[in-house]
């Protein structure tokens, strides 16, 4: 089941398509006219997940711009080819959006879904809808996980839509459920509000510690064992990926900010041993377990 979270975005209006989308349960998205092609642009390392996972479905035509392998069954074509796909697919870093959306402007027709993949949300999306022709539709998503968190396959997994002026969602979430993903329906600035706490400040502390040259020898607990496992994960990431994340989040700066000076403070504790410091961590800590327990707290209830 869908799920709606925060109130709908003040965007532009959503336009008439000519391309109607079907979903039937075999035949994937349609047009009444056979399967859709989808054009994907940029071919790194979720560009190349994105093809091989749609490929399934669709014939997949792909464009980048820099020299690439193409895998059997994923079809190359130049800039203007991909770009008039009825479906097109932006597999670019989220610094990208606006040079990539100038770029295929010219080869738009009307009725086409313009579809981002970016982890953040609001200014790519603003960019696109400044810049992209009203004839277009355009959907924001951002699939909650890559090639390395579905090694073992997308079901299960959760893909958040931001609708900025689209008329095909419940058909396409048809499509996304029917793979067996959760899909999240929000607005962009809900949606990178929420993932700056998770995904930006993850790539946060694994880079951190990454610079800390720390490694995890034979004794661990399973605990800090699988931490590191997720950390190795991360830094498969570009350093782009990591960049953008921060940079392009208007939420990102005050949580990193946050994060430090409590890791200073804690420090600094530590590094005190007078019975007064002692006491003082004793006093928050009773504080924080009765403002977990106490019934009537409203933000214990959220």
């Amino acid at each position: 089941m869908m799920k709606q979270v925060g109130a709908p975005h003040l965007l532009p209006a959503p336009i008439e398509s000519q391309a109607r989308f079907q979903y039937t349960p075999r035949a994937g998205i349609s047009t009444g006219k056979g399967r859709v092609e989808i054009g994907i642009i940029g071919f790194g390392r979720f560009g190349r997940f994105a093809a091989e996972q749609l490929s399934k479905d669709f014939r997949v035509v792909v464009y980048d711009h820099k020299r690439v392998r193409y895998p059997r069954g994923i079809h190359r074509g130049t800039l203007e080819e991909v770009a008039t796909s009825p479906v097109l697919l932006l597999c670019v870093p989220i610094s990208e959006i606006l040079t990539t959306c100038l770029a295929i402007k010219p080869y738009l027709t009307r009725g086409q879904l313009i579809i981002d993949t970016c982890s953040v949300k609001e200014k790519p999306l603003q960019e696109m809808a400044r810049v992209l022709p009203r004839f277009v539709e355009i959907l924001g998503t951002h699939p909650l996980f890559g090639p390395d968190s579905a090694r073992n396959g997308i079901r299960g997994l959760k893909i958040v839509l931001c609708p900025v002026r689209c008329r095909q969602v419940a058909n396409i979430q048809a499509w996304l459920e029917g793979k067996g993903l959760e899909v999240i329906v929000t607005t962009p600035a809900k949606h990178d509000f929420e993932m700056v706490s998770t995904q930006a400040l993850f790539h946060f502390l694994a880079r951190g510690v990454a610079e800390t040259g720390i490694r995890v020898g034979r004794l661990s607990t399973p605990g800090p064992a699988k931490l590191f496992d997720d950390f190795r994960d991360v830094r498969n990431d570009s350093l782009q990926l990591f960049q953008d994340l921060h940079r392009k989040n208007r939420f990102a700066a005050a949580v990193r900010k946050r994060l430090i000076e409590c890791l200073a403070r804690l420090d600094a504790e530590l590094s005190d041993s007078s019975e007064q410091t002692a006491d003082a961590q004793k006093v928050r800590g009773s504080k924080s377990t009765l403002k977990k327990r106490r019934p009537n707290d409203p933000a214990s209830r959220s």
